[in-house]
């Protein structure tokens, strides 16, 4: 066991190194971010949500690249994300954060769409959940698709010791304190999930939609976009930025599969199958891991 956790905690390790590398990519390569990524025509008002032991300030430069792109984006205001104490943590910001979506929602004049990292996801897609009529859509980074207790093998024994430091419990722990029939309920609004099969915290077969639950139709889709990156990084990664912004401006009613070759050069486009690992020919992310 000693052993497990101490690689474990040299993945880890090797994440944070790498997240590192792609917040210094994403500084130099700034200014053609900016020119590549697509802006919306109108303000759309975004909620960032950090993971689990993120400050709040671990967001702010994705609100900052969002916010010059032209989106109302803001953090959740709500701190370091200390993750569950119980099965009342989620209603209880599900609660606090009403009020701000409320206002966001008022000023942009439109539903809310919620970004949210690691652990943010999952309360992204249990916000979504609970008020589906303030939600616009909801994006997640490197969040576990949907919390299944015989998939917490494929986390980071890290976050598991990390978890039973701050709170106390073990993850599996908090898995009971919420129903199971909850743990596997999508959100009624568009829903992507960008992953990396190179996470060093969480596993890509947990960070996908499973593909009996990806669907274009009905004005509620489902995707999947894997990209090369790492976990800690992924608010960061440049190629993450691009797609964000893409999926944040995609219509829910005539959604299709993101393609990032739309924002290379035609020189470039080759690239786009190396950074979007799978990008399918004829555009657009694979189905599932």
């Amino acid at each position: 066991m000693a052993v497990r956790e101490a690689l474990h905690l040299a993945r880890l390790f090797v994440d944070l190194g790498w997240a590192t590398g792609e917040y210094a990519s994403k500084v130099a390569l700034d200014p053609v971010l900016r020119r590549l990524a697509p802006r919306p025509s109108v303000p759309k008002a975004v909620l960032t949500l950090p993971g689990f032991g993120g400050p709040e300030i671990s967001l702010s430069p994705l609100n900052a690249f969002l916010g010059r792109q032209g989106f109302m984006a803001e953090g959740w205001g709500l701190g370091t994300n200390r993750g569950p104490r119980d099965g009342a943590t989620i209603p209880e910001i599900v609660a606090r954060l009403r009020p701000k979506i409320e206002r966001l929602a008022d000023r942009s004049g439109g539903k809310v769409a919620l970004v949210g990292q690691s652990l943010g996801g999952i309360y992204a897609r249990e916000i979504a959940r609970a008020a589906p009529e303030l939600i616009d859509r909801v994006i997640t980074l490197g969040s576990p698709a949907y919390l299944k207790a015989d998939g917490l093998e494929h986390m980071n024994a890290a976050l598991h010791l990390a978890m039973r430091w701050i709170n106390g419990k073990k993850v599996e722990d908090h898995l009971n304190d919420t129903p199971p029939e909850d743990l596997h309920k999508a959100p009624p609004v568009p829903l992507t999930a960008i992953f990396s099969a190179f996470d060093g915290v969480v596993d890509e077969t947990t960070t996908a939609i499973p593909s009996g639950d990806l669907s274009f139709e009905d004005g509620l889709p489902r995707e999947n976009i894997e990209i090369v990156g790492s976990h800690c990084g992924m608010a960061v990664n440049p190629i993450v930025l691009i797609a964000v912004c893409d999926r944040l401006l995609a219509d829910p009613r005539n959604w299709t599969a993101f393609d990032a070759r739309a924002y290379l050069p035609a020189g470039a486009r080759f690239a786009a199958k190396l950074l979007y690992p799978g990008l399918r020919e004829a555009g657009g992310a694979r189905a599932a891991p």
